[in-house]
């Protein structure tokens, strides 16, 4: 295996642990703020499921369509701004690890090959 091949697969393994320890964070955590724990839940649920797969799959499509995952996500979470309470604090939280997570997962994917 080439060494970029192996950097990626590194580069893989920490985002996709990182995306991994959020979900449990968000799973462990859906019981301290009632209002949003269906969110949390279904959220921890998403992101641990997201992350087994990408891991498993390895390919630059998987973290394509992962880092189009995340992006869609925060864009979704910019009406909550507007809500006010718990819920702004939840989407300005999840706006920023959703974009840091499709940064990530498009920085695994590269440019791409060059012709």
């Amino acid at each position: 295996m080439s060494r970029v091949r192996v950097s990626r697969a590194r580069g893989a393994s920490v985002v996709e642990g990182v995306r991994a320890t959020l979900g449990v964070v968000h799973l462990l955590g859906a019981g301290r703020q009632p209002r949003t724990a269906v969110f949390n839940r279904v959220l921890g649920a998403r992101q641990l499921a997201q992350a087994t797969l990408l891991l498993r799959s390895g390919s630059g499509n998987a973290h394509t369509l992962g880092a189009a995952v995340d992006a869609v996500h925060a864009v979704t979470m910019l009406p909550l701004l507007f809500v006010g309470g718990p819920w702004r604090r939840v989407a300005t939280s999840q706006l920023a690890i959703a974009s840091t997570l499709a940064v990530a997962e498009a920085a695994l994917v590269g440019a791409g090959r060059r012709r």
